[in-house]
């Protein structure tokens, strides 16, 4: 697939009937639950700043497995100087595709993405989850992507990466991974150009280990930066939707809301969404249902109401209070 000639449908303030079911498989927020936070980011560019990882200071000999000490020492030190404005709060938000990349590509053509750089991660063969957990048989799943259109995005301060699923290919055998990470990284860099790279959960070997257990290759630790799960830089705070029905994750505290409404200024956040989730056709999730923030939202959304009003109105305040501060200190 290499068309950019693709416009997403509109979305209807209804989930879809049960006979739709297979459509909406796995998407249980609407698109409109990012779409209105774009937005809000767009009215607030005088607070809040998106960021990609191509912004950060790296330094090359900075040691990744203590979170890149170095880069965050070089950030606090431009909020002082004034090189980043510390009235600011700064939003790091990342894509790991694994699976339906059709919504991902649906989400990124929304106009009010544009203004809202994103770190996409992708694989470059995708590995059918299930059936490797189920049989430990390895098995390929289609996985299609514009990649003209992903380059357009590149050349907006958008950001493609690497999703490693590695070790999964390589049925969790070290010695192969490490080759198949570097035929990977290879052939994407073909295609896009990659400087960052994310660990896959995925399915996880006889030992235990998974995707980010995989040791970093002396090759590539000059040309790569590992940004998450496993390695990481450093952040005042971050936001996960993954796991979604994961026995182990509280749906009562994972709206993001909630997460966007604990901005301060001066502070650095990451914000990983998994864009399988949300979709113009979406179903009400048997995890989430009876869940109260969830089920507001999806009432606000069936009514057309807007998501973020409420976060709307928090940051407007905050933003007078901030310039009453100015003009007394003046």
């Amino acid at each position: 697939m290499d068309s950019s000639n693709h416009s997403p449908p509109l979305e209807s303030p209804h989930a879809k009937a049960d006979s739709d079911l297979d459509n909406r498989s796995g998407a249980y927020f609407p698109r409109r639950y990012l779409t209105e936070f774009f937005d809000l980011i767009s009215e607030l560019d005088s607070q809040i700043q998106v960021i990609t990882y191509t912004d950060f200071s790296w330094r090359e000999t900075d040691d990744f497995a203590a979170g890149y000490p170095g880069e965050w020492q070089e950030w606090q030190r431009e909020l002082k100087d004034g090189t980043r404005d510390p009235e600011k709060s700064y939003v790091v938000v990342q894509y790991d595709v694994d699976s339906r990349p059709e919504r991902t590509l649906g989400l990124l053509h929304e106009p009010s993405h544009e203004s809202v750089p994103a770190n996409i991660m992708i694989f470059n063969k995708r590995v059918d989850r299930r059936h490797l957990k189920n049989t430990g048989e390895l098995r390929f799943t289609e996985y299609p992507l514009d990649d003209r259109f992903l380059r357009r995005l590149e050349s907006k301060n958008f950001v493609i990466g690497y999703h490693t699923n590695a070790y999964e290919q390589s049925q969790f055998a070290t010695d192969i991974a490490l080759k198949l990470f570097d035929r990977d990284v290879k052939e994407l860099m073909e295609r896009f150009n990659i400087q960052f790279f994310s660990a896959h959960g995925g399915v996880a070997g006889p030992d235990g280990k998974n995707n980010n257990a995989l040791p970093f290759h002396p090759n590539w630790t000059m040309r790569l930066k590992w940004v998450h799960n496993g390695c990481s830089p450093k952040f005042d705070g971050q936001f996960s939707d993954g796991g979604h029905n994961s026995p182990k994750r509280n749906p009562k505290g994972r709206d993001l809301r909630e997460f966007v409404r604990k901005f301060q200024p001066g502070k650095r956040y990451r914000i990983l969404l998994h864009p399988q989730y949300y979709d113009v056709e979406y179903r009400r999730s048997p995890r989430y249902a009876g869940t109260r923030w969830y089920d507001e939202m999806l009432e606000c959304c069936e009514k057309g109401k807007s998501l973020w009003d409420g976060v709307r109105e928090r940051e407007q305040r905050k933003n007078w209070f901030s310039l009453q501060r100015w003009i007394a200190r003046s």
